[in-house]
């Protein structure tokens, strides 16, 4: 029993790691192709509204902060120590795993941003500008990064809501009848 117990925590934590890592390389791959492709100013459009073109964000999203450098680095990587941290703990809690795996979807793509902003440096540490790339003309210009926090944390907060826990559970509530 005890056996079974360990391998299903190791399984639990291999699929976390796994959609934080696959997320991370995700956005670094796409990135690199952006900057490989699009840095001769070039633009991909692929339905109206929607391209593919290369821009540099010194801020976070929308640009916000642009202005703050290296102390904004430093908040972000404290929240997203913080997340890493209530990752383990939910691991170790046994929280629902499609909750966990989406904050580990959450993580990867703010880690992802993170790392461009330390590994593209060139004004003094943590000041690198993060790669975006797609750009919706009527709202913003973004990442896939950007698309992993979006939308991991959207359906962390769908699965988690109280009233996920009661569609989930309705109709098998025996004791009822």
């Amino acid at each position: 029993m005890q056996r079974t117990i360990h391998l299903a925590n190791a399984s639990r934590v291999a699929v976390v790691a796994a959609a934080l890592v696959v997320a991370f390389v995700i956005d670094q791959v796409t990135k690199a192709w952006a900057l490989r492709t699009l840095s001769d100013g070039s633009s991909i459009a692929l339905v109206p509204s929607l391209s593919l073109e290369l821009h540099f964000n010194p801020g976070v999203a929308f640009s916000i902060g642009a202005d703050v450098g290296a102390p904004l680095v430093i908040a972000l990587m404290i929240i997203i120590a913080a997340l890493c941290g209530w990752l383990m703990l939910r691991l170790l809690r046994r929280a629902s795993l499609p909750g966990t795996v989406f904050l580990a979807i959450v993580a990867g793509g703010a880690l992802g941003n993170v790392w461009d902003r330390i590994s593209r440096a060139q004004d003094g540490p943590l000041t690198g500008q993060v790669i975006d790339f797609i750009a919706v003309e009527w709202f913003s210009i973004f990442n896939m990064a950007d698309i992993f926090t979006t939308c991991g944390f959207v359906a962390w907060a769908m699965t988690s809501s109280p009233m996920a826990g009661i569609r989930s559970t309705q109709g098998d509530d025996r004791s009822a009848r």
